[in-house]
């Protein structure tokens, strides 16, 4: 399979087959989009489609100059599309049902919290509301306000942001969509993924991660680097 960046070249020097070996070679970003949403009212399939015209507009308006990763130029303008269409036909909302499991997750949740003294996993709060743990994290995710990109990563001579992590680039940070911060997730071990979801997701401190882990400041330091560098190379190899 050829590269993103050899085929962008290959159309810009009007090499028309390019664009439809682009289209076929990153419709894994609209299946991935679409899994990600939960949407019961419209087949998969028909928002595949619409996720391809998202994609195929990408493609027609993509210019190398931008300085980024195709795919963090495509994902947002795929979702994009899909949620216009969503808008547009009154699709897009969260059931009361929904809401009112993510409102008693979140009070047991803070219970055990105060209990046990560190944050629970989700099996305990499921077995303390009395609410499936698959149910549960529905709740939490469709709850779940957009994270701050701009909140500061690394920290030392690095310096790098969320932001920074997908685009490289502050110019284009308004082409960048959290779905794709989601998957890179997924390059790292489960200790790694720990270590950032309380960092970023949880906003907990080296210093706090490392006394309930039972590890130096140092080594959370050491391992968090390294688990951003991971995801920095995940997103550019989509």
């Amino acid at each position: 399979m050829l590269e993103n960046s050899e085929l962008l070249k290959r159309l810009d020097k009007g090499d028309e087959s390019a664009k439809e070996l682009l289209i076929e070679n990153n419709m894994g970003l609209v299946y991935s989009i679409v899994n990600k949403l939960d949407n019961r009212m419209y087949e998969r399939e028909d928002l595949v489609q619409i996720g391809a015209i998202g994609l195929i507009k990408a493609v027609d308006k993509f210019d190398t100059s931008y300085n980024v990763q195709f795919s963090t130029y495509a994902v947002p303008m795929i979702l994009g599309e899909i949620k216009r269409f969503l808008r547009d036909d009154g699709a897009i909302k969260v059931s009361r049902s929904v809401k009112e499991a993510a409102l008693k997750g979140r009070k047991c949740r803070d219970k055990l919290e105060k209990k046990l003294g560190r944050t629970p996993t989700i099996g305990e709060i499921s077995a303390e509301c009395g609410i499936a743990c698959d149910i549960l994290m529905e709740a939490f995710e469709a709850s779940i306000p957009p994270e701050s990109l701009q909140a500061a990563t690394i920290e030392g001579e690095e310096n790098l942001t969320l932001m920074g992590l997908v685009s490289g680039d502050d110019e284009e940070n308004d082409l960048v969509d959290k779905l794709l911060i989601k998957e890179s997730l997924k390059s790292l071990t489960d200790r790694e993924r720990d270590i950032i979801i309380m960092r970023y997701y949880k906003g907990k401190t080296q210093t706090e991660i490392a006394e309930l882990m039972g590890v130096s400041q140092v080594q959370i330091s050491r391992i968090e680097k390294k688990a951003l560098m991971k995801m920095r190379s995940s997103i550019q190899c989509v």
